[in-house]
């Protein structure tokens, strides 16, 4: 018997439904590529304006494609085109469907790729697409917004990850994760001209809600604070690393610890600039004869394991001799032995002594006198120069 094909002429959009079908079997079997053929093959061919592929198809081919964070991004490009055409044809994108889109597209590899797939650009681009659909950018989650500015920045494009996390704080109200701000912020603190933008990111980090005096409470805070030390202290602004510095020490839960301390400590750049900026200060007081204030930024290197240099040390004890105080200066001599005890510093030199010495005699210190002396034959087995001799006699004498 000769067979026949039928073909129901009645219904022009016969092949039309029949590939649309064929499309969404694809999806319900898994088979992806073979769901994106068939999709190219309907749009090219059938599509026309009064005829488009249904929502639901576009949406069934998506979710095939999201399969293992798009399939290794190896479907990242054909779900970006398909974000476009819904866009175009005015149709609302699920937000579950268009954040996964872009978070599965991003990677650690180059430009944000995924072995070799995906990336940057792609996500860039799906983004615009959901921002010109029907659904808008009320879909996009802060965790994608994350994702996206992160991957800028460790892709080097700070100035655009800058930009876009100044856009959605500023202008949509939306609140990313510390832990963008301190990505963006460490990227461009490795950069030395680009300290104002790490003070930008920094006051963005506020302007979201976050409070300084708490953000070293968490390790992505103190990440941003280093950052924002390291800025300070490349713009030469010593009291505003001071105020970061300051602030990191409100912050509860950081015991037994002080969070000033992890601050200061938190990479080898942070603790030099932080190093940097107390040894700025101090002679600055130093120039300004408060020696009030020259004593307490030494305490608080200190305590922020900070190791002031022997020019430090001896500015310090100086100007506590020169406005005659003898029992700080004595304190702070004998805490410079110490140092230099435990290697951290060189030994004080003889006129240290003696400007010391000094400063007690006028202040009537006669024991603190003595056991600078005393100090002085164990650190340099000298008596010290005529003025120290004269005094030491004098004491025997009486």
């Amino acid at each position: 018997m000769e067979e026949f094909d039928f073909v129901d002429s009645a219904d022009p959009n016969f092949d039309f439904n029949a590939l649309v079908v064929d499309v969404e079997e694809n999806t319900i079997r898994g088979h992806w590529k073979a769901a994106l053929r068939k999709l190219k093959k309907l749009n090219k061919y059938f599509v026309t304006p009064k005829r488009r592929v249904p929502e639901k198809t576009y949406v069934a081919v998506l979710e095939v494609c999201l399969a293992n964070r798009l399939h290794g991004a190896r479907a990242s490009e054909p779900a970006r085109k398909i974000l476009e055409q819904m866009a175009e044809e005015g149709y609302e994108i699920p937000g579950t469907i268009g954040n996964h889109c872009i978070l599965n597209c991003l990677g650690k590899g180059p430009h944000g790729t995924h072995a070799g797939f995906g990336g940057i650009d792609t996500a860039l681009a799906m983004l615009a697409a959901i921002e010109s659909s029907q659904s808008g950018l009320k879909i996009i989650s802060e965790d994608t917004y994350g994702a996206i500015i992160m991957a800028l920045s460790r892709d080097g494009d700070v100035e655009e990850a800058c930009t876009l996390l100044g856009s959605i704080v500023m202008e949509h109200s939306i609140t990313p994760a510390l832990d963008v701000f301190s990505d963006v912020g460490r990227t461009a603190a490795k950069t030395e001209t680009m300290g104002e933008t790490v003070l930008q990111i920094l006051r963005l980090a506020k302007a979201s809600g976050y409070i300084v005096d708490n953000m070293a409470s968490t390790n992505s805070g103190r990440d941003l604070l280093a950052s924002g030390v390291i800025a300070a202290e490349q713009l030469d602004n010593l009291p505003l690393g001071l105020r970061l510095l300051t602030a990191a020490s409100k912050a509860k839960g950081c015991a037994p610890d002080r969070g000033d301390d992890l601050v200061s400590s938190f990479s080898s750049t942070s603790q030099r600039a932080s190093t940097l900026i107390h040894t700025r200060a101090i002679d600055a007081a130093v120039l300004d004869n408060n020696w009030k204030l020259a004593v307490k930024l030494q305490q608080l290197m200190t305590e922020r394991s900070l190791i002031p240099s022997t020019q430090v040390l001896r500015k310090v004890v100086g100007i506590c001799a020169k406005n005659e105080k003898g029992k700080r200066a004595t304190a702070l001599l004998l805490d410079w032995i110490q140092r230099a005890k435990d290697g951290t510093a060189d030994k004080p030199p003889i006129i240290v002594f003696d400007n010391v010495v000094n400063a007690c005699e006028i202040c009537g210190e006669e024991s603190l006198t003595l056991e600078v002396l005393e100090a002085m034959k164990e650190v340099h087995n000298s008596e010290g120069n005529i003025v120290t001799t004269n005094s030491t006699k004098a004491k025997g004498s009486n």
